[in-house]
């Protein structure tokens, strides 16, 4: 096989002219060729920046539909009315959240454990109410608690001992006495003694049980959970949500 002849010297100076233009400073037309790349992409970035521009002015803000969307999350989410509506005072947006989780997750114990309770979201993130027949938490014919009980009640003193994010939970107990027949022994007030020392007995703020009577029912409990701010002093307790209950 023969060589490769000798390479004309116009095609080698024409490839070392067409290399030097890629090789920073090299060659006579190095400084428009090094910038090239440069001018190049600037345009294209403000060609971007223009149709983006022009896209956004052409946009429509459809206000019908984003009030139909906001309305369907809020169908969808509970909301506090506080963080919405602004009706009161609060710690912080974040407090809120936690406290109607914090009332949530009460009403969730006493539905797992006891299954005739009916829990009612009276004020959602900030009154929790629990119904539930007094033969549920005590020993038929006593002031006992209940054995299989003791969990729940354990459970219920530590939601009320703990305080996150400013804000605590306070317990009224009513228990339901009727005026038109007597009460059998033992009586809605010694029951509703033996709930709260069984509450404190095991850690529960005694500052944060309130236990009363109420008319009503005979053999039924009403237990009413309220979220307080850490700094707020104790209000509108048991006897003014009762109707007429009274307090221990």
């Amino acid at each position: 096989m023969a060589a490769p002849g000798p390479i004309p010297s116009g095609v080698r100076r024409l490839t070392l002219a067409r290399l030097a233009a890629f090789r920073p400073g090299g060659g006579p037309d190095s400084g428009q060729g090094g910038n090239g790349s440069i001018v190049l992409l600037l345009s294209l970035f403000l060609l971007l920046l223009v149709f983006f521009i022009v896209l956004n002015g052409q946009s429509v803000q459809h206000t019908a539909r984003i009030r139909a969307v906001l309305h369907s999350i809020e169908q969808r989410f509970t909301i506090d009315p506080r963080l919405r509506e602004g009706m009161e005072p609060v710690a912080s947006r974040t407090g809120t959240v936690f406290a109607a989780e914090r009332l949530a997750q009460v009403g969730d114990l006493f539905a797992t454990a006891v299954a005739v309770v009916k829990v009612t979201e009276v004020r959602p993130g900030r009154l929790l109410e629990v119904r539930i027949p007094e033969d549920a938490l005590f020993r038929p014919g006593t002031a006992e608690v209940l054995p299989e009980r003791q969990g729940l009640i354990d459970r219920v003193a530590d939601s009320l001992r703990q305080s996150r994010s400013g804000e605590r939970i306070e317990l009224d107990a009513l228990l339901a006495i009727s005026p038109d027949r007597p009460s059998q022994p033992p009586g809605p007030v010694e029951r509703a003694g033996a709930l709260a020392r069984a509450l404190v007995a095991v850690g529960a703020p005694a500052s944060a049980v309130t236990v009363g009577i109420e008319r009503g029912l005979p053999g039924t409990a009403r237990l009413l959970f309220t979220i307080r701010l850490a700094d707020e002093p104790p209000g509108g307790r048991a006897d003014s949500r009762s109707g007429g209950g009274g307090r221990r």
